[in-house]
């Protein structure tokens, strides 16, 4: 396992000891980054991501090779980082959704992911409003049940959160409070 390197450590570091420190993480990160892309296991925050070369860090100054130190050296660091830790993850999480009655809208890594960056999708489009992922997969599992694709989901997200309060407060087969026969009256129309 790597060194966690804090702002302490690294500004008590030479500028030499950071480029070489980072330069050896950096080769380390970008080979276990290419283990998980050829095994189709793309974090969402690092997909097709590589760590930078010091010469392509902007402005390549002590502050900013340290805080990309900093960076690769919390990466490495984090189990995720590794085809096992990953899967492990994955894994987990898959027998989760099945146990909480979702395992029919998520089955694979591949589901998994979509699910993630669907959710991801919903928390950029309303950073001010608090979805729980429980609602977000209820509302999947109906599109699922509907043939509505995904992209038609991610299209009417507005409408979905702008909705959330008028679907609440009876209970469903995932457990949490939204009703299939209210999100099916939401969801019909976005299949045109």
């Amino acid at each position: 396992m790597s060194k966690l390197y804090s702002p302490y450590q690294i500004s008590k570091m030479s500028d030499k000891e950071i480029r070489r420190e980072y330069s050896k993480l950096r080769s380390i990160a970008n080979k276990r980054l290419g283990r998980l892309q050829a095994q189709d296991l793309n974090m969402t925050a690092r997909s097709g991501y590589r760590f930078p070369t010091i010469k392509s860090v902007e402005e390549s100054s002590k502050s900013t090779v340290a805080s990309e130190l900093a960076d690769v050296s919390a990466w490495l660091r984090d189990t995720r980082s590794t085809v096992k830790g990953e899967k492990a993850f994955l894994n987990v999480f898959i027998e989760t959704m099945k146990e909480k009655k979702y395992g029919d809208i998520i089955q694979s890594y591949e589901d998994a992911y979509n699910f993630f960056d669907f959710m991801e999708e919903v928390r950029q489009r309303h950073l001010e409003t608090q979805v729980r992922g429980s609602d977000v997969l209820d509302v999947m599992q109906e599109a699922e049940r509907l043939d509505i694709p995904r992209e038609k989901l991610i299209d009417n997200i507005e409408q979905f959160v702008a909705n959330l309060e008028n679907l609440k407060d009876i209970p469903t087969k995932g457990g949490s409070t939204v009703t299939s026969s209210r999100i099916d009256n939401l969801i019909k129309r976005w299949k045109k």
